[in-house]
């Protein structure tokens, strides 16, 4: 029994501690996914770089520009208003922590180096932004090589200009990540850049090996030039979470392949597009998870890349789940230029209130199969749909869509919060925002939406127009690419004559329902 008793205690003790050595592995862990035991510390300044020796000796300064050649954990902080990091050509394992670093690289002197940091070819570099700091990098109008020949980024001109505050060449493996703040100021051209090997130059090919993470952290980028993104990627681009803020002039956030946001089973990134004039562009956007906003002058989100084709199949809008918001003054709100696919999530896209612009526009189709999807604008998509929706106003609903309230009738006012609700007066869905201005069409599918069933969209507490639910293949032909048709219009006389028919009665019982109370 006391050796019982013995082996109960030390079984106990042994669990406790082990207990104790794994919560502090967790709570490490969950603080901090880099290690600072032995790093090198460069604290920068005007006159310099002070060096705090590590374990890590592969760097080289040379006045304000630091440069490391070899793996290991650095952590910069201070300030300095012409200085510089560069992570030379090849090396990997490099951790770069900034723990509360303002640089600017503000030199028009054509030997140094025009971005802050660099990130050279076929590097492999994580850049933590350090817990509780606030990192500022700003480049200044002699980091263009447009503007600035003399700094062209090759050995012929011998310049700096790397187009960019943050800049990863082809074949590097970058990840800013980290919980805290990062501010990017753009005065050149970008502001933070991926790179990648273009092939021959002339189609661009996709090169797998150079890959862009955003994570974590809190960003905002601001640009201040014309013509040029807040955020580009020429391969793949992943904002998998934080906090990204996006002021641009041009566009916000470009990848001439493949953006990925958020990630499915988690929470995702949440991403404002607070000012642009195209919101998010990529041959291939994918949206798993996340809250994202645009707003924009031009096109909310695009599919498309100008230099491989103007209609490709493999353009395409891809959302698997997240909330997405999209307000756009001019332009479409999607705008796919080969098929969109929304299976997952949220939508809710607002177009302008006039012109051409619609809230939904691809080229070869969108197929609704399983996310909630509240488009609003103006006047009919001309727009191939596949699944089941309703759409409101226009000429959308059958042959009698139009006939209560008129064809071109404000049925949204701005300012207030659309609704769907069913037959019963049940609400389907209530739109998360505001509508920004008055619209005279909608559509509207989830879930929920049966074909056959009357749906009744809610201008605020005002019934402002009543529709049936359809289901189409998208194989009847017409406008919006192969098998396309526009809603309401397809499957010929007898089945569009059928629908309208039956949509007006269903509209004259419950406005009767209405009338008298009845549910």
């Amino acid at each position: 029994m006391k050796q019982t008793r013995t082996l109960q205690k030390a079984i106990a003790v042994l669990l406790t501690l082990l207990l104790a050595l794994s919560a502090t592995a967790l709570l490490s862990f969950a603080a901090d996914d880099y290690d600072l035991t032995g790093a090198t510390r460069f604290v920068f300044s005007d006159s310099g770089i002070a060096v705090t020796a590590g374990d890590y000796t592969g760097y080289k300064i040379t006045g304000t520009a630091l440069t490391i050649n070899a793996a290991g954990t650095y952590v910069v902080s201070g300030s300095c208003t012409n200085g510089s990091i560069k992570v030379k050509k090849g090396t990997t394992d490099v951790v770069l922590v900034l723990n509360g670093l303002t640089l600017t690289s503000s030199s028009e002197t054509v030997t140094e180096n025009t971005a802050p940091l660099l990130c050279n070819k076929s590097t492999g570099v994580t850049i933590v932004v350090a817990a509780g700091t606030t990192n500022t990098l700003t480049d200044s109008k002699y980091n263009n090589d447009e503007l600035y020949p003399a700094n062209t980024d090759d050995d012929a001109h011998g310049g700096s200009a790397e187009n960019a505050v943050i800049k990863t060449k082809a074949g590097s493996n970058v990840t800013i990540c980290g919980t805290g703040t990062l501010v990017v100021n753009a005065y050149g051209k970008t502001g933070i850049k991926g790179s990648a090997d273009q092939g021959d130059g002339t189609v661009p090919t996709f090169d797998e090996t150079s890959v862009l993470t955003i994570k974590e952290a809190t960003i905002t980028v601001t640009n201040h030039v014309t013509d040029t993104d807040a955020i580009k990627a020429e391969a793949t681009l992943n904002i998998l979470s934080g906090n990204i803020t996006v002021n641009a002039i041009d566009d916000g956030i470009k990848s001439d392949f493949v953006l990925n946001i958020g990630e499915q089973g988690t929470a995702g990134p949440t991403i404002n597009v607070a000012k642009a004039a195209e919101g998010i562009e990529a041959s291939t956007v994918n949206v798993y998870s996340g809250n994202v906003t645009v707003n924009a002058t031009d096109d909310g989100i695009n599919a498309a890349n100008g230099d491989i084709s103007e209609r490709s199949e493999q353009f395409t809008y891809n959302q698997y789940g997240g909330y997405v918001y999209i307000n756009v003054t001019n332009g479409d709100g999607i705008d796919s230029n080969g098929s969109a696919t929304l299976s997952g999530g949220t939508l809710e896209v607002y177009a302008p209130a006039q012109g051409d612009g619609d809230p939904i526009d691809t080229e070869y189709g969108c197929t609704f199969s399983g996310a909630t999807v509240l488009a609003v604008g103006h006047a009919m998509m001309q727009q191939s749909y596949i699944g089941t929706y309703v759409t409101f106003g226009g000429s959308g609903g059958g042959m009698f869509g139009g006939m209560i309230g008129g064809v071109s009738s404000n049925i949204v006012t701005a300012g207030n919060k659309i609704s769907i609700r069913d037959d019963s007066n049940n609400v389907v869905y209530t739109a998360k925002s505001a509508a920004p201005r008055n619209a005279s069409y909608v559509v509207f599918t989830s879930p929920a939406v049966q074909s056959g069933t009357l749906y009744s969209v809610y201008n605020g507490e005002s019934n402002a127009r009543s529709s049936t639910a359809t289901t189409s293949s998208g194989n009847q032909g017409g406008p919006g690419g192969p098998g396309g048709q526009q809603p309401g219009q397809g499957g010929g006389f007898g089945s569009n004559f059928l629908n309208g028919i039956r949509s007006f009665f269903q509209r004259i019982i419950a406005f009767f329902r209405n009338l008298f109370g009845i549910g």
